[in-house]
Formats: structure tokens, C-alpha cells, sequence
């Protein structure tokens, strides 16, 4: 029997955090035997752990340290006792596994480095699972579209968006939408608001005024404060007239997405989304390709998984990686042209047995 081990911090390794669904400051021993968890904590994390964790056995710590002395290392004997306690056929690592952890028990006991097994250990999402990112994408709809209101009633002088008399900034925008976010029980940080040549970068977060005839990217993905699972929403908008080529660009974006979204099913593979989205944009006319100053076109994948992580196993790429009915995935297509900008459209789906779903539908944006 394999048993995968973990000792580590709950915010450093979210497989912690899966495993037991609660937060932990200092690090701990934790190791899953089939579907059952079994965490080893100190004093200050035991009754905690016992009466708040999902952890199947909760044991302290202290009680398998005190025959250890600095004639007697501890690593060895301890996972010695697991392997014969548990009937442990091999112990499976992370790659970050502590290096001093692991030159002590390498020549002792069976290991082994499995670092897709940790990988994708959070892929298939429960149904309490899907419904906390939900939450987590409804307080992203909420404040995405309360941002592209105030983009909407702006007024323009000079070319610079102003809004309730003060000028609209990148920075204001993110201000305002995390304390937002604060106010409904989420964390958000990092949140992207770029206008113009810093919508051409995608995780340019942006920065200074905001302006009118440039696309304008709004990417905000807060996290639960309660259950740290994340949702990931990405508009773009635009204040005046746009061209026709920006236009044709964002229509470009906005239907690949719609197509894409249509063909996520079980079965499906990642590769196969990537391979469409790329053809779609070539035959649209926004064909990716290689300039001096960098790639433009769709420069990266069309999506990536999320839950207790921003971005989780599976990436929606050019690995062919088969979707699975409850995997949840968010899906955003792009394009980067320096004599354009830059136009992004995100959604989180729920994979279920005949298609998907997309959780807590937003408003499209484009011209506000």
C-alpha cells in the first residue's frame, strides 16, 4: 500500500489544506492512505484539529518524539513505526519534500518523488466544493459589474475618464473593488485593471489614468475568507468609439470563448481546446505569431483549473489532459495586439457528466 506524505504549512501546500479543511500556521505531518487522511500536530493545533478538521485520525505529535534524543534521529524510527503501523508498501513525496526529512529516511524506508500524484490531487471538486467557489465567482460577478458601471457613467475630458469628479485610475478601480471584496467576505489581491498598452501584458496589473478608445482588461479573482476556494472573472471594456479592427477583435475573443465553452464535456481534452481556440483566432484573422518585440496574437492557454488555488491542475493547453466530469475550469481566450491592446474574457465552468456549467453568470462588458 502507497501512502502519499506531506509536512508542510497549510498556506504553503494546499493538499494540507484539502486534506483537513483547516488552516494552519506552523508546519505539520500529514500522510492519505487510499482516501483516508491522518495528520500528526503539536499541542497548540490538537483539540482544534480534533473537533474542526476533516482529518480521519488526529494524533500529537509530542507522543512520538519523546524517545528521540540527538544519539537516536527521530525521521527514521517515525516513519519505520508508519510503515509497519499503517502497512506502507512505499511513502510518495512532493518535490519539495524537505531535503533534510528526506536524506534521513531514503535509505530506510521505500520513497519515492510523485509530484503528479500531488498535483492532481484537487481536481475533481465535491459538490460543497463547487459550491463555494460559486460564492466565490457571485462576489466577482458583483463587483466586475459594479466596476464596468462606474466605467459606464465615467465622463471623458481630455481623453482621461473621470468618475464622480475624481479621475479614474487603474489603482483607484483596484481599490475600490477589493475593499469591496473585503466587505463581502473575500480576499482579493493583485487585481488587474489595464488599460491601453498595459492590456497588451496580461498579468500587467496596470497603472496610472485610465482612457477613453483604449480596451480596458479588468481581471479580479477574490478568495473566500472561509473557505479559501477562489473564483476568477476577467471583462474587457471600452469608453468611446472603437474601431472596426477593435471590434472584430473583441467579437473574435467574446464568440471563441462562447465555443469553447460549448465544447467542454467530459471525454474532451485540453489540447483539443487549445488546437480549436488557435485555429479560430487564425481564421479570424488574429493569427498568433513571433515579432521582435515578442509573441502576439493568443499567447497563452485558454484556461486553468481553480479552487483553493488561483491556478490548479488542470491547465487548459497543450498537454492532452482529459477533462473529467467535476473538474471546474476557468476559460479565458485572448488577444494582444500593441497597435490594438489587449482583450481577455474569463468565466469559471463545472464540468458535469453530459457538458458544463458556467458559475454565476457576468455581464459581457465590451463598450460601456
Amino acid at each position: 500500500m502507497k501512502a502519499a506524505v506531506l509536512y508542510d504549512t497549510t498556506s504553503h501546500n494546499l493538499n494540507l489544506l484539502h486534506w483537513g479543511h483547516l488552516e494552519a500556521p506552523d508546519p505539520f505531518f500529514a500522510i492519505k492512505i487510499c482516501n483516508r487522511t491522518i495528520a500528526f500536530v503539536s499541542e497548540l493545533e490538537f483539540g482544534r484539529f480534533r473537533s474542526q478538521s476533516t482529518f480521519q485520525e488526529v494524533h500529537l505529535w509530542s507522543e512520538f518524539r519523546k524517545g528521540s534524543s540527538s544519539n537516536t534521529p527521530f525521521w527514521p524510527s517515525f516513519f519505520r513505526f508508519l510503515q509497519k503501523q499503517y502497512a506502507i508498501d512505499q511513502f510518495l513525496l512532493p518535490n519539495d519534500f524537505p531535503a533534510s526529512i528526506y536524506a534521513e529516511i531514503v535509505s530506510v524506508v521505500p520513497v519515492a518523488f510523485d509530484a503528479a500524484f500531488f498535483e492532481t490531487q484537487r481536481a475533481i471538486k465535491t459538490v460543497a466544493e463547487v459550491g463555494e467557489i460559486r460564492k466565490a465567482c457571485t462576489v466577482a460577478a458583483k463587483i466586475l459589474q459594479k466596476t464596468m458601471e462606474k466605467i459606464r457613467n465615467s465622463t471623458v475630458k481630455d481623453g482621461i475618464l473621470y468618475h464622480e469628479g475624481k479621475v479614474l485610475t487603474s489603482e483607484r478601480l483596484q481599490g475600490e473593488m477589493e475593499v469591496d471584496a473585503l466587505q463581502q467576505g473575500c480576499c482579493a489581491q493583485g487585481t488587474i485593471v489595464a488599460g491601453g498598452a498595459d492590456a497588451v501584458d496580461p498579468h500587467n496589473p496596470g497603472s496610472g489614468v485610465l482612457r477613453e478608445k483604449q480596451f480596458i482588461v479588468i481581471d479580479f479573482f477574490p478568495c473566500l475568507q472561509s473557505s479559501h476556494y477562489y473564483g476568477d472573472r476577467t471583462r474587457t471594456v471600452f469608453k468611446g468609439k472603437p474601431t472596426e479592427e477593435q471590434v472584430r477583435m473583441y467579437r473574435a475573443v467574446q464568440e471563441c470563448q462562447q465555443l469553447l465553452i460549448q465544447r467542454i464535456r467530459p471525454g474532451v481534452y485540453a489540447s483539443e481546446l487549445m488546437s480549436f481556440a488557435l485555429k479560430f483566432f487564425e481564421q479570424q484573422g488574429f493569427a498568433r505569431k513571433q515579432t521582435p518585440n515578442g509573441c502576439e496574437g493568443l499567447i497563452h492557454s485558454v484556461g486553468h483549473g481553480i479552487g483553493l488555488d488561483l491556478h490548479e491542475y488542470p491547465s487548459i493547453g497543450s498537454q492532452p489532459i482529459r477533462l473529467e466530469p467535476g473538474m471546474v475550469v476557468a476559460i479565458e481566450p485572448g488577444l494582444y495586439f500593441p497597435s490594438l491592446g489587449g482583450v481577455r474574457m474569463e468565466d469559471d465552468v463545472w464540468i458535469t457528466e453530459t457538458g458544463c456549467e458556467v458559475l454565476s453568470p457576468c455581464e459581457q462588458g465590451f463598450e460601456v
